[in-house]
């Protein structure tokens, strides 16, 4: 298996970090907020 690209591993960190904060995964809209998208 391959390792993640940079923005992949960040994107995993971002839910890991999520799940634990909240208990509950980010919804796609969140993550491309905190990703910088519109």
């Amino acid at each position: 298996m391959r390792d993640l690209t940079a923005r992949q591993q960040q994107i995993l960190s971002l839910i890991q970090q999520h799940i634990a904060d909240t208990g509950f995964p980010p919804t796609r809209a969140e993550i491309a907020t905190k990703l910088g998208f519109r």
